[in-house]
């Protein structure tokens, strides 16, 4: 288990297949063809297929309520920025490092990003969470 303190940092590496964005268009009803269909993708700026930002940014969900903080981790609000597309089959390392840790309650302020497979930020963020288990 990792310490929960200033600077504890935790990471998942994840790469989204084909299936992967058809089961989460279907959950979210994002059915936008750059993300489905193979001739959009190459129609578009991209020249091929990208992963719902919604679907990378997710990562930092399991990150949070399993990793860092852990289990009874409750999202209070967070920050994006997409900052580079994430393709079909292209590895991403998430990241959540703690900045912050109130005295006054349990909450903890998060960095949240993630890399492609370069080493290019491709999502950039803050979480804001309530952490029970954190004591004062």
């Amino acid at each position: 288990m990792t310490t929960i303190s200033v600077g504890a940092k935790a990471s998942i590496k994840k790469a989204f297949s084909s299936d992967e964005l058809e089961a989460f268009a279907k959950l979210s009803k994002d059915f936008n063809p750059i993300h489905l269909d193979e001739e959009a993708g190459k129609n578009s700026i991209f020249k091929q297929r990208v992963v719902h930002g919604a679907l990378v940014n997710s990562l930092f969900s399991g990150l949070l309520g399993c990793e860092l903080p852990g289990e009874g981790t409750i999202f209070i609000e967070q920050t994006i920025k997409f900052k580079a597309p994430v393709f079909l089959d292209q590895e991403i390392e998430a990241f959540v490092e703690i900045t912050n840790i109130r005295e006054d309650k349990p909450v903890i302020t998060l960095r949240t990003y993630a890399l492609n497979d370069e080493g290019t930020i491709v999502i950039d963020g803050v979480a804001i969470i309530l952490f029970p288990g954190l004591k004062s």
